[in-house]
């Protein structure tokens, strides 16, 4: 590591952390590294919709389907969480490029819930095993992983449902011990470094076609959320990334490309209580780290 590093300061950033964090730092132009919990698994919210993508474009590769193709929003879909297709009262017909779009972008969780029913969550699964990543999934859909927070774990996903999850986090609150909070492999995980490696695969245009990973970098660089990795850099420094939120869970894994050359920054935390700022601690890893490499990078 390089003797600039902040690796000490770090590390005791995650060691007093009220809970758990794991990171994975790869300095892409000269193979400095640094990493904290890098091989255990951790929920990671939304940062799961990545393998969605990867398993869309895999299949448009293969001819199966096209990001022209335009589908109805149709059907039994969670209206829970973050989104914009939730507000829509006239099912919109959508192109699975756009729906990519909205769930990288803004993170909806319908158009995800949507494009899992087109490739297939064990397909999602099937492809992170190709690639070597067997501690990544996505096994559940977003509709049922906020579902299971509340104890709903086997009820149909759809509006009326909606109406008793929402009545039932007003007076029960949410269930922390619920497998939504857990490492286990059914639920949507993955580990810091597998995150990490994906980016990095993407940089180098190897996760399904050169022009396939140059186009999900692009679809990376939509989301505009800065409260975790991008928090203290410059606004014209150029990111793709993606964020995960989600009460106590908080991940944000991306490709920051700084004048010296790529930076692969993943990272996730699990906080043991309420207020507990895990998206504080990944932003503030990510200044010591981007510091150590392209301090004129840094809001000064």
């Amino acid at each position: 590591m390089n003797k600039q590093f902040p690796t000490a300061v770090c590390d005791q950033i995650a060691v007093d952390f009220r809970g758990r964090i794991g990171f994975y730092i790869e300095d892409l132009t000269t193979g400095i590294t640094h990493e904290y919990n890098a091989d255990q698994r951790f929920p990671t919210a939304s940062v799961c919709k990545i393998p969605v993508m990867i398993e869309l474009f895999r299949q448009v590769e293969i001819g199966s389907l096209s990001l022209d193709e335009r589908y109805r929003l149709q059907g039994n879909i969670s209206t829970h969480g973050s989104g914009t297709l939730k507000l829509m009262e006239d099912a919109p017909e959508l192109t699975l490029r756009d729906y990519c779009r909205l769930m990288i972008g803004i993170s909806d969780n319908m158009a995800t819930d949507f494009l899992l029913r087109v490739v297939g969550l064990e397909s999602v699964n099937t492809t992170l095993d190709a690639m070597g990543f067997p501690n990544t999934r996505t096994s559940v859909t977003l509709g049922r992983y906020h579902y299971r927070m509340f104890g709903m774990d086997d009820v149909p996903c759809n509006r009326e449902n909606d109406v008793l999850q929402h009545k039932r986090a007003q007076t029960q609150g949410v269930d922390f011990n619920s497998i939504s909070f857990q490492d286990s492999l059914e639920n949507n995980v993955a580990t810091p470094r597998d995150m990490g490696s994906i980016l990095k695969q993407l940089h180098a245009g190897q996760i399904v076609s050169p022009q396939a990973s140059t186009t999900m970098i692009e679809m990376l660089k939509l989301c505009n959320d800065r409260r975790m990795i991008a928090r203290d850099l410059k606004p014209d420094i150029p990111i793709g990334h993606k964020i995960g939120s989600s009460g106590r869970i908080k991940g944000d894994v991306g490709l920051i490309f700084l004048l010296t050359g790529p930076l692969v920054v993943s990272a996730f935390a699990l906080a043991n209580g309420d207020g507990i700022r895990g998206d504080e601690a990944i932003a503030e890893i990510t200044r010591l780290a981007v510091g150590a490499f392209s301090p004129e990078s840094i809001v000064q």
